[in-house]
């Protein structure tokens, strides 16, 4: 009988494959290496053939490099040698640092205020300049005052006489009229129409308006709301026709309304120069009342103003309009409402208790003359 052959499968793995694998491999890799290196020599033969040789002055420049470079080292080296410094000597070291920092700290907040002044000082320039600017104009303005003065003729004054006068008293049944003086011009005032026209639209609304009544015997007492009234008579049209305003005043502290009548003081009534001439708004409205036999007028005349006062006046006379006069520096007319009582918007504060009151001069009546 034939021996069998013994088999290597049956005792072990077989590495034939994985030899010849790791062969090819390494083989690969060698083969990538030399082909890596012939580029490589390639590449810097190519750089070295390319490379411009250096001139003169870039050699130069490179040997000085080389001598700072040098010099640094040696310093360097030097300092390596030298013996390290004494703990005296950091902490000398450590205060000098200290107060370095502390003047720099310093030298900050200095900067700072510099900083500040700076922006103020511009402020300031700017402010200068533009007072410069009004000065200079303000110069040339009083200049130019100046010459018209110079060009403008000395006016002689004539002294003023006014008599006083014989006075007698109004009567009880006059229908007073007034004519403000100021500002040379004359206004007319009619305290009735206004009155008038109140006390008509109130009839309308004083039912909406009442806030108590109080029964007493002959006639009950009324008192209505002063918010309501003066918020309604705010627009409201007076008719006024020589432009003066009509207003229903409210009273803070008191139960009692007025009328405020208040003329154009630079555009109403009759001015000085129209008072010298014929037909003016003045004569007309005193001819106008000359009709009314119980027709009085009172002037309050404006210090300053007489000199309108006395061309006024004639112009009553000549309608025999009884007529007066009186000083007085107001420029608008206040009339009382009549027969109406409203609530106080505020309480008045107590009096003082020690305050004692003055001694009031008698009140004198208005007069005519």
């Amino acid at each position: 009988m034939a021996r069998r052959r013994k088999s290597n499968d049956a005792g072990g793995i077989n590495l034939d494959s994985l030899m010849d694998a790791l062969t090819n491999v390494v083989a690969v890799l060698i083969l990538v290496l030399v082909l890596v290196q012939m580029d490589v020599t390639q590449i810097v033969v190519q750089y070295f053939e390319n490379l411009e040789p250096a001139t003169p002055e870039q050699v130069q420049q490179s040997k000085k490099e080389l001598e700072k470079v040098e010099g640094k080292l040696k310093k360097q080296e030097a300092l390596l040698t030298q013996n390290p410094p004494t703990p005296e000597e950091i902490e000398e070291e450590k205060r000098q640092l200290a107060l370095l920092e502390k003047d720099a700290k310093v030298n900050e907040e200095l900067l700072a205020d510099l900083n500040q002044l700076k922006k103020l000082e511009r402020k300031l320039r700017v402010e200068r300049d533009i007072e410069e600017s009004e000065t200079t104009r303000l110069q040339k303005e009083i200049a130019k005052l100046e010459a018209q003065l110079d060009a403008t003729p000395v006016l002689v004054s004539v002294p003023t006489e006014v008599s006083i006068p014989n006075s007698r008293p109004v009567p009880n049944n006059a229908d007073m009229y007034y004519a403000l003086v100021f500002a040379d011009r004359v206004h007319f005032i009619d305290p009735f129409t206004p009155l008038d026209l109140f006390e008509s639209e109130f009839r309308k609304h004083k039912k909406d308006w009442e806030l108590e009544r109080i029964k007493r015997q002959g006639k009950d007492r009324y008192i209505y709301d002063q918010k309501k009234i003066v918020a309604h008579f705010k627009d409201f049209d007076f008719k006024n026709s020589r432009g003066q305003t009509v207003a229903v005043l409210p009273n803070t502290y008191g139960t009692r309304l007025s009328l405020e009548i208040k003329p154009d003081k630079k555009e109403g009534g009759t001015s000085l120069d129209e008072l010298k001439g014929t037909n003016t708004q003045f004569q007309r409205t005193m001819s106008t009342l000359a009709r009314n036999r119980q027709a009085v007028i009172m002037f309050y005349v404006h210090p300053a103003s007489f000199n309108s006062y006395l061309l006024a006046r004639p112009v009553a006379d000549k309608n025999r309009v009884p007529a007066g006069w009186e000083v007085r520096g107001g420029e608008s007319y206040r009339v009382m409402i009549p027969d109406l009582e409203v609530r106080r918007l505020k309480e008045p504060p107590p009096a003082d208790p020690n305050k004692k009151p003055k001694k009031q001069p008698p009140g004198i009546k208005p007069s005519l003359d």
